[in-house]
């Protein structure tokens, strides 16, 4: 009878051992099969393309004329406090909306971008080895004002209403919404060209764009506020286009589908 029982026990152990072996084994075809079918998909901008580029354009500062943005105020009390909690206000977000203005264009293809201060720096560079570098024509000047940003946290329990700060707010709570106003310039003329102002509400949207969360990087991203960042996206992808239609529509040879409201 003992020897059946310890029989019967080796028995069991060893099948048990075949058990485990057979489930890492499965576990590692599952891993190296999931790894496989990996795939690198590229992102798509809902701008459109064009087949050449037909103007020199430079792209002014973006300038911030919302109150949010004025930085001259005190910083004390709950304002001051939420400053230190999000790591800033939204003095600097001009930049942002410039950098990420300028990606969105660069992705069109239909202009090209002249970036008058780095033309001044490698001039300079140029100059010292004898070497002289021509300014390129500049057919567009494109100008940005940002007249309305704010954020705000649904139910506006923290500094009683909207609250202009970046970073602050839970995503899941956050509202924000952004006018930006564009002008253009004929530096030949001087004259204004084409006026426009853009709103963006984080509650719709014009163009989708994936579900792309804050610290997303790669230019498409201003702030710590998921919020902020999808609204500045869609004024930003609203002026590109539009700038598109107005000044290269003859040689653009796609265009994004704007999303259908609900």
């Amino acid at each position: 009878m003992k020897r059946n029982k310890i029989t019967d026990t080796v028995a069991i152990k060893q099948n048990f051992r075949k058990t485990i072996l057979g489930l890492v084994a499965s576990t590692i075809c599952v891993a190296t099969l999931n790894a496989d079918e990996t795939k690198v998909e590229q992102m798509v901008i809902p701008v459109s393309h064009c087949s050449q580029t037909i103007k020199n354009i430079v792209i002014n500062e973006v300038e911030c004329k919302a109150s949010s943005c004025d930085g001259s105020g005190a910083k004390s009390g709950m304002f001051g406090l939420a400053q230190m909690l999000a790591g800033g206000g939204v003095e600097g977000i001009g930049k942002g909306v410039k950098s990420m203005l300028t990606n969105a264009i660069k992705e069109t293809k239909c202009f090209k971008i002249v970036d008058l201060e780095q033309f001044e720096k490698v001039k300079k560079m140029m100059e010292a080895t004898g070497q002289k570098v021509n300014p390129p024509k500049i057919d567009l000047f494109i100008s940005g004002t940002i007249s309305s940003v704010e954020v705000n946290k649904e139910g506006g329990a923290l500094g009683g209403g909207f609250i202009p700060l970046l970073g602050l707010i839970s995503k899941n709570t956050e509202k924000a919404n952004m006018v930006l106003d564009v002008t253009t310039m004929d530096p030949n003329t001087m004259e204004i060209g084409e006026a426009k102002s853009f709103k963006a509400d984080s509650e719709k949207s014009s163009w989708g764009f994936g579900a792309v969360g804050p610290g997303f990087g790669g230019g498409w991203s201003v702030s710590k506020s998921l919020a902020l960042d999808n609204v500045v996206r869609d004024v930003v992808f609203s002026t590109t286009n539009y700038l598109a239609e107005t000044y290269a529509k003859d040689v653009i040879i796609d265009r994004p589908v704007a999303k259908k409201e609900d």
